[in-house]
């Protein structure tokens, strides 16, 4: 709401009556709104003609503007939560990378966008004004980055620019010629990535070839999969040079309308985020998947300058949480993106040192060694390695719980010695320290309420009184912890229906 400066405010110590109400606004030209008045508050209008330094001096009191406030909070969907995105908002926010958002436009006005949206272009009506007729877009770029300003909703990115490029018209129709121009145009007006929540399941050289030269600028192209439930990804996600995303809901099961055969997952069902007419709204499909990549890839390229897209493509393929069958498989392709473990690989390992040798000193010569022959009951030094007992893993070094509760890690170094040479062993949990010991097996116990995301690498290291070191670790999967998420009272709209034969926003 924005400041109406007409709209006034006082305070009186005595009730007016209607008639002493009518007498002040003909004597000086105000009007007192139909708002009640309690406790002796009344809110006028005034105009420019309005005499209100006579009014005040006549009641003795002070008129004040009635400014608007709102409450100081932002919400953060679920899906946003589940990739971890709240987590790292401390090491960045996509501060400097622009996101061009193809769609139906975007809101310019909408309280929770404005802030950072820029000059796009409308290949509708062929001018920069790209404003949203429909809602989809809108809702895209909420996920993606709606500012962080006390009101409404936050984007994964939420200080990303958003380039708006409106390819579809108020009813969802457009033309293919469109799309592939918006690519050209978000490309050569420096956007790092673009988000395309449409898609088509024929193939165009038209398409393929604005998708090659965006990928040839080093654009990273975020597409979504489509809601044709278990048919392979739609172009333009299907090109080799594009992330094809796959939708999941709060279970981390794939979404039923969902694709397959993607390269990430990301959360697609339910999602709520800033629509048109300034308001929010719930929707479901492949198209709000696709903006959570997006806003992720945009907020890692503000963390590492100096990444190529290629190497935050990795970066997201690498730390995803997998899903189904371990490794790259048909359903999640590498998983749910992961935004916790991607930013905590861009930061430097606490404990890596490497093993220096001691220089002699005058008082202790180098001299060569006179060969002496052990005696049997002389015990040697033996190297030793860290251990992790419990809890048990599987193959992929993947520990599952079934239950939430606090987990204990128990170590042990291989062998026990009679004589300690720990200088100290270290837990640290998703590369922060969280306990230590100088015991050479024990248990470290991993709080529940740390275990606040899908994924969490444990790593407990030993620290040997000779400056040497072994470590070992493992990867706490909370992904099969399945949530309850109540959705009763509010309806969810998928949009996912036919532009013409080729084209659909998903």
């Amino acid at each position: 709401m924005k400041t109406e400066e007409n709209r006034k405010v006082i305070k009186l110590d005595s009730k007016l009556s209607d008639k002493e109400k009518i007498a002040l606004e003909e004597k000086y030209d105000i009007e007192f709104t139909n708002d009640i008045d309690s406790n002796g508050i009344y809110v006028i209008n005034i105009t420019e003609d309005s005499d209100m330094t006579s009014f005040e001096e006549e009641l003795n009191a002070n008129v004040e503007t009635d400014v608007p406030i709102k409450m100081f909070a932002d919400s953060v969907d679920w899906g946003v939560a589940r990739i971890g995105a709240d987590k790292v908002w401390d090491k960045g926010t996509g501060s400097g990378v622009k996101i061009g958002i193809i769609d139906t436009g975007i809101q310019k006005d909408h309280p929770d966008l404005a802030g950072n949206i820029i000059t796009g272009y409308d290949f509708v009506n062929n001018d920069n004004d790209a404003n949203d007729d429909n809602g989809h877009g809108t809702h895209v770029a909420g996920i993606a980055a709606a500012s962080s300003n006390n009101l409404g909703v936050v984007g994964v990115s939420h200080s990303s620019q958003l380039m708006p490029i409106k390819v579809l018209n108020a009813q969802g129709y457009g033309y293919l010629s469109d799309v592939a121009k918006g690519v050209y145009f978000a490309t050569d007006n420096g956007v790092r990535v673009i988000n395309l929540s449409l898609g088509s399941t024929s193939d165009s050289s038209l398409l393929r070839d604005a998708v090659n030269y965006a990928t040839n600028k080093g654009v990273l192209i975020i597409a979504a999969a489509g809601n044709d439930g278990g048919a392979p990804c739609s172009y333009p996600a299907a090109y080799s040079n594009a992330v094809c995303v796959v939708a999941t809901d709060s279970r981390n099961l794939l979404a039923s309308f969902s694709n397959i055969g993607g390269e990430l997952a990301a959360p697609g069902v339910y999602n709520y985020s800033t629509y048109i007419g300034s308001t929010y709204r719930y929707l479901s499909g492949t198209s709000m998947a696709t903006p959570h990549v997006s806003g992720a890839a945009a907020l890692l390229m503000s963390i590492c300058t100096t990444c190529s897209s290629s190497e935050i493509r990795t970066l997201m393929r690498d730390t995803a949480v997998d899903l189904g069958e371990m490794g790259k498989d048909i359903l999640f392709g590498y998983g749910l993106i992961d935004l916790t473990t991607a930013v905590a690989s861009l930061q430097p390992t606490p404990v890596e040192e490497t093993p220096t040798e001691e220089t002699p000193t005058e008082e202790q010569p180098v001299t060569e060694p006179t060969p002496t022959k052990t005696p049997k009951n002389t015990k040697t030094t033996l190297p030793q390695i860290i251990m992790i007992l419990e809890p048990v893993i599987s193959k992929g070094k993947k520990y599952i719980p079934t239950t939430s509760s606090d987990i204990d890690v128990k170590y042990s170094l291989s062998p026990i010695l009679d004589e300690n040479n720990v200088d100290k062993i270290r837990i640290y949990l998703d590369n922060k320290e969280i306990g230590s010991s100088i015991e050479q097996s024990g248990i470290f116990v991993v709080p529940k309420d740390l275990l606040n995301h899908s994924q969490h690498w444990v790593k407990v290291v030993a620290t040997f009184k000779n400056k040497t070191e072994s470590s070992a670790q493992l990867l706490i999967d909370m992904t099969y912890l399945r949530t309850n998420t109540k959705t009763s009272g509010k309806s969810v709209l998928g949009i996912s229906f036919s532009i013409f034969d080729w084209l659909k926003i998903f």
